[in-house]
């Protein structure tokens, strides 16, 4: 009875102790994982960082350039030129004397679609009278329709 016992114990025991290495290993590649996880965050940090300088270096010479440009006499010359030239224009201008466009009569205003439907619905022709004679659909007639009544 003894010996019965003690070989319960072992497969106990056994069973135990395979089950704590089986959880050690769970808990290690766990461990791992996140270990990759911080390395992937670092680098994707780092490859961010060389973005963000690169992209400050560019601002800082884009800038350089502007400032450069902006002084340069070529410039000047050219404001100069366009001042010239602007001046006599508003001289010319100011003679000039503003009348503003006559307006046509235009007559008859053409009515869409949605309101022919709408006025033949009111003097009572029925949805394919409308579309027949407008050459529209019969449920796009019908749809012009009830989109009117839910206005």
């Amino acid at each position: 009875m003894t010996t019965f016992l003690l070989v319960i114990n072992f497969i106990i025991d056994g069973v135990i102790i395979l089950g704590l290495f089986l959880l050690f290993t769970k808990l290690r590649s766990k461990d791992e994982d996140t270990e990759k996880q911080e390395r992937m965050a670092r680098e994707i940090e780092g490859t961010f960082q060389s973005y963000l300088e690169e992209i400050k270096e560019e601002n800082k010479r884009f800038e350089q350039q502007m400032t450069s440009h902006s002084l340069s006499p070529y410039d000047q010359s050219d404001q100069e030129e366009k001042q010239q030239t602007v001046e006599p224009r508003l001289q010319e201008d100011q003679s000039v004397v503003y009348h503003p466009p006559e307006i046509e009569d235009e007559g008859t205003v053409e009515l869409s679609d949605q309101v022919r439907v709408k006025q033949m619905e009111l003097q009572g022709y029925s949805t394919e009278e409308i579309a027949r004679s407008l050459n529209l659909g019969k449920t796009e007639v019908d749809l012009m329709l009830k989109f009117n009544r839910g206005t």
